[in-house]
């Protein structure tokens, strides 16, 4: 695509202006066959966007970039008269607005659902694509479980949406991070239903405060994207967020047929029936029964069920399709090999989330708790003896190593042990293979071994060293060495 048409393509105030000082500057518009940020990636005939990072800046690496063959590079002030270049005032919102354009605008030709929040966004996402195709539509899911960012870079995340629209899909769920809509990844897109799932302490290593981290998840439902707004109001900052948006609605910032759909995901939770596998309950008055664990897995049911619907789909379908969906990959996953009591594998990795494992196995369980977690490295150290704390509502706790990364595991243990208080029950085993089979090897008839903090993931990062690390696979062998050996 010529420079000139992209520009053109583009949706926003700036490309004219934009294009107007191209052509007094350039009589030959090049030919556009890439959008990356990623100078590394460049070939030859690339759109180069320079980013400012944190720690790196992009506009060191456009000279890089042009020897690698980029034909044109977007910038924030002039660095180079070898190619030509487009100044703008925000590279990082323009990189998302031409990626979009680039791509032929694919959330325009097909329903995009966005996902926020702190936890439960992947089985959102992965809800809502079972919903959809359950009731005739082809769908796909983006997140945790699909690439290596939660949220991919706008040129990848662009590439995504039109790989999912010529594969025929008519919706797709991408979970949104913060730091995605910080970092105006999802920018050039439009956002037919944007939910917020809950909003707990989590990546104040990047953001300066709670009110910052809220205000990044805040934007997805901004008049900006203009997106349907399905809120659990149980959650304090969601009953925020909900205020927020009937205040704008109020005002007029909406078009006329915006919707706004209140869940109060407590007390759906508290209605329901919880079992180890499933949970029952009734939405809309369809009785529903989801065959997934975790009280959790009620709020997350509901407000996918409640999206898809918004989009025109019919409820009941959507109610029942609802009891035919799959496992989600690392989220209350039970482990079992015929064993007389329960072993779940489960990616809490946020005190809420803890919190809220512990508080799932313990209504489906009579016997004890027994819990397997610790916190990662390189990550918010804030969190740590918050992660400490809600464990405390266990009855065995088996301290661990998560992905300590470059810091040292022992200290991490430390500062989660800090915020453990009344309990005396406490095992500290850096080992988190060891600390498994310990747990496993402690349980008895009627109790429930939550192993926290990976889920689905299948490696371990020591220092910067990435090692094969499946819980699950971990948790099967310590049942095989205890004689049960028909582990699924």
């Amino acid at each position: 695509m010529k420079l000139d048409a992209l520009l053109a393509k583009t949706r926003a105030q700036w490309a004219e202006p934009v294009a107007a000082s191209l052509a007094s500057a350039h009589s030959e518009p090049p030919d556009v066959t890439s959008i990356t940020q990623d100078s590394r990636t460049v070939t030859p005939g690339a759109l180069f966007c320079a980013l400012q990072g944190s720690s790196l800046d992009g506009h060191d690496h456009v000279d890089g970039a042009i020897d690698s063959g980029a034909v044109a590079v977007l910038v924030e002030r002039h660095v180079t008269d070898r190619v030509p270049e487009l100044i703008v005032d925000n590279s990082r919102l323009a990189t998302g607005e031409l990626a979009a354009a680039f791509e032929g605008h694919p959330s325009a030709l097909l329903d995009l659902i966005g996902v926020t929040g702190t936890n439960g966004k992947t089985s959102v996402v992965t809800l809502v694509a079972h919903l959809v195709t359950a009731c005739g539509e082809l769908a796909a899911s983006m997140g945790t479980l699909t690439g290596s960012l939660t949220t991919a870079a706008a040129p990848d995340f662009q590439q995504a949406l039109r790989s999912h629209l010529q594969e025929g899909c008519s919706v797709v769920a991408a979970e949104i991070s913060s730091h995605a809509l910080d970092q105006q990844r999802v920018a050039g897109s439009e956002v037919s239903v944007a939910i917020f799932t809950n909003l707990s302490q989590d990546h104040l290593d990047y953001h300066p405060t709670m009110d910052d981290y809220f205000e990044a998840k805040a934007r997805l439902f901004s008049p900006e994207f203009g997106a349907d707004a399905i809120i659990d109001v149980s959650d304090e900052w969601g009953a925020k967020l909900a205020a927020r948006v009937r205040e704008q609605r109020e005002a007029g910032k909406y078009p006329s047929d915006h919707e706004l759909i209140e869940v109060d995901g407590a007390t759906e939770i508290a209605n329901a029936t919880l079992a180890q596998r499933s949970c029952s309950f009734t939405w809309r008055g369809h009785a529903v029964d989801v065959p997934l664990g975790g009280s959790f897995s009620v709020t997350n049911a509901i407000l996918a069920a409640e999206a898809v619907v918004a989009l025109g789909y019919d409820e009941a379908k959507v109610a029942a399709a609802l009891s035919t969906a799959g496992q989600i990959p690392g989220r209350f996953e039970s482990v079992d090999a015929g064993q007389p009591f329960a072993v779940v594998v489960d990616y809490s990795h946020t005190p809420a989330s803890v919190a809220i494992a512990v508080e799932s196995a313990r209504s489906i369980s009579d016997g004890r708790v027994h819990l397997v977690f610790g916190a990662a490295g390189d990550r918010d150290p804030g969190k740590r003896p918050l992660m400490g704390a809600a464990a405390t509502a266990a009855d065995v706790l088996y301290v661990t190593s998560d992905n300590p990364r470059t810091e040292d595991p022992d200290q991490i243990i430390d500062e989660v042990i800090a915020g453990i208080v009344g309990a005396s029950n406490v095992h500290r085993i850096a080992d988190r293979a060891e600390a498994i089979r310990s747990a496993i090897s402690g349980a008895v008839p009627g109790d429930i071994v939550v192993i926290a903090g990976k889920g689905h993931e299948d490696y371990q990062i020591i220092g910067t060293t990435k090692t094969d690390f499946d819980d699950r696979v971990h948790a099967r062998a310590a049942l095989a060495e205890l004689g049960w050996e028909s582990a699924s």
